[in-house]
C-alpha cells in the first residue's frame, strides 16, 4: 500500500499519536483545517432528505420475528425459509438500521439507530433495490428509519435478487473525527451488515455480503454523488445477481455539501468496475449456548459505556463469542484478557489461548492507548483487529476495516445474548504495533472491549415507537 497516496495516505495522516491531541489535525495540505470538530453550527442532519412527491410504502410495524435464538444465528445454524414480504423486508431493516431509542443531548435530538456507531454519529444510509417482494414495488428504495418506510427513489434495477445498499455519509462522522471518520464509515457498516445478515439468516434468507462491485453503477443506482455519500456494501437477500444495474436515474436526496478532499481521494483509488463473489459462509460451529432470540437480543443491544471491572467473565464467554464473531473472517484478531475465569491476564493471539503474547497485566497500558477511556481497562477482554499494511491495496483496506467491524457487530450481538456488555474503542496507533509485538507497518483496525456491564440499558422499541433513553457518559482513566 502506497502511504503517499489514496486509503494509504488517508490511514497515516489519520492515526493517532501521543503528542498530538485526537481533535487536533494533521499539518499536511490534504487534511482540511478549517473545520472545528463538534461544532453545532455545522452539525449535519441525522439522515437524508427527499422531495414529499416521492412514492413512500409505509412498512408493517407488527415485525414477524422468526423466534430463532441469537446464539443460533450467529453459531451459523441453517433457519427455515421465510417468505420475502413487505413485513419481512421492514424486519430486516429494522433490525439493522432502525430507530429504537432517542434522547436529548446538548439539547439536540439524537435517534438512536438498532445497530451501534462510533460517537453516535450514524453515518450510514441504506437503499432496498427489491425484485419480487410481495407487497412492494420493484424499485430501489431508502429507508426511512424515522417513519419506517420505504421511499423510491428509482424504477426497478436490473438483476434478479433483492439487494441492500449500504452507503456512508463521510461529513456525518467527519463531523466528529474529521477524515480519521472515513475509516468509521467501514467500522461502522461492518456493525450494520453484522445485523442485517443475521437477521436476513434468521429468516432463511440466505444473505450474501460482497464488498467488491462496480461503484459507479451503484452510485448511480441509489443516486450517491461520490463526494457527499458513496456505496461501502451489498447485501443480496438470496443466490442470484444483485438487482444493482440503474435503468434511469435515482432522486439524490439532501445532504450537507462539506466535502473531506482525502476521504474522497481514499475512496475513489478504490473503486474498480467488476462484481465480486460474495464472502464465503464459513461451517457452522458445532455448538452454541442458549439464548433469547435474535430479535430480543438486537433491542437489547446497546454500546455498553461502563463496565464493573471488579467482576470477571466465564471462559466461555470469551470463547464462544470470539469464534462465532470470527467465523469466515481472516483478518488477524488478538485479545487482551483483563479477567477471563480460567485465562491468565495477558495478550493472546486467537485462536491460541494457551500461550500468551505477553504474560502480563494490560489494563494500564490498555488505558493509555485508549486514549485514556475507561472501558479499556474496565473490560473483561478487549479483542484487537490488525493486518499488515504490505498485504493490503487500496481496496484490500476497505475490505478489512469492514471486515473487523463485522466482527464488532457479532461480539456485541455475542456479548449481549450472554449478559454481557460490549462496545467499540478507538486507540493510539502508533503504540499497537508494539503492544501485538508486531511490525511498525501494522494498520491497527478496530478495539472492541467485552466486559461486565455496570447498568443494563432499556430495550429498543417498535418500528415508529422508539423508547426515551437518558445517555450515560463514559469515565475517563481508572478508578
Amino acid at each position: 500500500m502506497d502511504l503517499d497516496s489514496g486509503a494509504g495516505l488517508l490511514h497515516r495522516l489519520t492515526s493517532y499519536v501521543p503528542n498530538r491531541e485526537w481533535d487536533v489535525p494533521v499539518d499536511h495540505p490534504a487534511v482540511r483545517g478549517d473545520l472545528v470538530p463538534n461544532d453545532p453550527a455545522a452539525l449535519p442532519p441525522p439522515m437524508k432528505g427527499y422531495p414529499d412527491a416521492l412514492p413512500v410504502l409505509a412498512l408493517p410495524r407488527e415485525l414477524p420475528d422468526p423466534g430463532i435464538a441469537a446464539t443460533a444465528v450467529l453459531a451459523g445454524v441453517p433457519a427455515p425459509t421465510r417468505p420475502l414480504d413487505a413485513a419481512q423486508l421492514g424486519r430486516v431493516l429494522f433490525l439493522g438500521a432502525g430507530v429504537v431509542r432517542t434522547a436529548e443531548r446538548n439539547g439536540r435530538r439524537v435517534l438512536y439507530r438498532a445497530s451501534g456507531s462510533a460517537g453516535a454519529r450514524f453515518p450510514l444510509e441504506v437503499y432496498a433495490s427489491t425484485r419480487g417482494v410481495a407487497g412492494v414495488p420493484d424499485g430501489v428504495h431508502w429507508y426511512d428509519a424515522t417513519r419506517h418506510g420505504l421511499v423510491q427513489v428509482a424504477p426497478a434495477a436490473t438483476g434478479t435478487v433483492t439487494t441492500l445498499v449500504v452507503t456512508g455519509v463521510p461529513w456525518r462522522t467527519g463531523w466528529r473525527y474529521a477524515e480519521r471518520g472515513w475509516r468509521h464509515l467501514y467500522w461502522d457498516a461492518g456493525t450494520l451488515l453484522s445485523q442485517l445478515s443475521a437477521a436476513a439468516d434468521s429468516a432463511g434468507l440466505s444473505p450474501q455480503l460482497r464488498s467488491l462491485f462496480p461503484d459507479a453503477a451503484v452510485r448511480e443506482l441509489v443516486g450517491a454523488g461520490g463526494v457527499h455519500e458513496y456505496p461501502l456494501a451489498l447485501l443480496a437477500l438470496g443466490d442470484g445477481e444483485p438487482a444493482i444495474g440503474p435503468t434511469a436515474p435515482a432522486a439524490p436526496g439532501e445532504l450537507p455539501p462539506v466535502e473531506l478532499p482525502l476521504c474522497t481521494a481514499a475512496q475513489r483509488t478504490g473503486e474498480r468496475d467488476e462484481l465480486g463473489t460474495p464472502w464465503p459462509r464459513a461451517a457452522a460451529l458445532p455448538d452454541f449456548p442458549p439464548s433469547d432470540p435474535l430479535d430480543q437480543v438486537v433491542r437489547r443491544r446497546g454500546s455498553q459505556r461502563r463496565m464493573d471491572r471488579t467482576r470477571t467473565l466465564p471462559r466461555h464467554l470469551l470463547e464462544w463469542p470470539l469464534a462465532a464473531a470470527l467465523r469466515g473472517v481472516r483478518v488477524p484478531h488478538w485479545v487482551a484478557v483483563h479477567g477471563a475465569d480460567g485465562v491468565p491476564p495477558g495478550l493472546y493471539r486467537w485462536p491460541d489461548l494457551s500461550t500468551p503474547v505477553r504474560a502480563c497485566g494490560l489494563r494500564d497500558e490498555l488505558l493509555r492507548i485508549c486514549l485514556d477511556q475507561s472501558l479499556a481497562g474496565d473490560a473483561a477482554y478487549v479483542v484487537i483487529a490488525a493486518t499488515r499494511l504490505s498485504s493490503l491495496d487500496d481496496r484490500g483496506y476497505r475490505d478489512a476495516q469492514l471486515a473487523a467491524g463485522l466482527v464488532e457487530g457479532r461480539l456485541h450481538l455475542a456479548a449481549y445474548a450472554l449478559g454481557a456488555g460490549a462496545s467499540g474503542m478507538t486507540f493510539l496507533d502508533s503504540e499497537v504495533p508494539g503492544l501485538l509485538d508486531e511490525p511498525d507497518d501494522l494498520a491497527t483496525l478496530l478495539f472492541t472491549c467485552v466486559g461486565v456491564p455496570e447498568y443494563t440499558s432499556r430495550s429498543g422499541g417498535d418500528p415508529g415507537a422508539p423508547v426515551e433513553v437518558r445517555p450515560v457518559v463514559p469515565r475517563l482513566g481508572s478508578r
